[in-house]
C-alpha cells in the first residue's frame, strides 16, 4: 500500500501507519536542472553520518572534497544543501534518533526487484529517473522469494509506478516491504543523482556483516 502525503513534516507519521511506502510529490526547482546537468559530468558517491542538529553543515563537510569547487559556488548549491538537511531532520525525527547514515551518489546498481532489509529507508532522486516500484498486485512475490528473475517477478507491467525527480519516498523495510529497483535508465549510465538515508548504525552493521570491522 502506498500512502501519499502533502506536507513533508507529515511524513513523520508514516511510522505509525501500516503502508509499505510513503510518497510526497514535489516539483523540482527550475534552477536545479542546469545544476545537476553539470554535476552529472563528475561521477561520485559518498557516505557518512549526519546529525539532526547540524544536518546541513554535516552534509556540507561530507561533500567538500567530492563536489567540484565551481559547483559549490553555484547559487543553487545552498538550496540543495538546505533540502538534503531538511530531509535528514525529518528522517531523524521519524525514527526518534539524533543522527543517521547518509549516502549520495551517481552510481545506482539495484537491478533486481528487492525489499530493503532495514526498518525504514528514505530516497530522493535529484536527477534522472526515480525508483521503479512494483506494488503487490502486479508482482509474483513467490518468484521473488525463490530468487527468480525480474521477468518472472513482474506479473503485470501496467502496475509499475515510478517516483519522480525530487519526490520524497520512505520505504518500510522487511519481507513485507514493497518491491522496487533502480530503473534501466539509471543502470545504463544515464545521468542520475540519488540520496539515501538509513538508520544511524547502518554503515557499521554492514561492515560487521562484511567482516571489515
Amino acid at each position: 500500500m502506498i500512502h501519499y502525503y502533502k506536507r513533508s513534516n507529515s511524513l513523520i507519521d508514516f511510522k505509525n501507519r501500516k503502508g509499505q511506502i510513503a510518497i510526497l510529490k514535489r516539483n523540482p526547482p527550475k534552477e536545479s536542472e542546469l545544476f545537476f546537468k553539470k554535476l552529472c559530468q563528475f561521477p561520485f558517491f559518498l557516505s557518512g553520518y549526519v546529525r539532526h542538529d547540524s544536518a546541513k553543515e554535516d552534509i556540507r563537510k561530507l561533500l567538500k572534497y567530492e563536489i567540484p569547487k565551481h559547483l559549490q559556488f553555484d547559487s543553487f548549491y545552498e538550496d540543495w544543501l538546505e533540502d538534503m538537511g531538511n530531509m535528514c531532520e525529518i528522517f531523524c525525527s521519524m525514527q526518534l534518533e539524533d543522527s543517521l547514515c547518509f549516502w549520495l551518489g551517481s552510481k545506482r546498481g539495484c537491478k533486481r526487484y528487492h525489499v530493503d532489509m532495514v526498518p525504514y529507508r528514505l530516497l530522493v532522486t535529484y536527477a534522472g529517473e526515480g525508483t521503479e516500484i512494483l506494488p503487490n498486485d502486479g508482482a509474483n512475490r513467490k518468484a521473488f522469494v525463490e530468487g527468480k528473475s525480474n521477468d518472472e517477478i513482474l506479473k503485470d507491467k501496467s502496475a509499475l509506478k515510478y517516483t519522480n525527480k525530487w519526490d520524497i519516498a520512505i520505504f518500510r523495510g522487511g519481507k513485507k516491504g514493497i518491491l522496487h529497483r533502480t530503473p534501466d535508465s539509471a543502470l545504463d549510465g544515464g545521468s542520475s543523482i540519488l540520496m539515501r538515508l538509513d538508520y544511524k548504525s547502518f554503515l557499521s552493521d554492514i561492515k560487521k556483516i562484511n567482516g571489515t570491522i
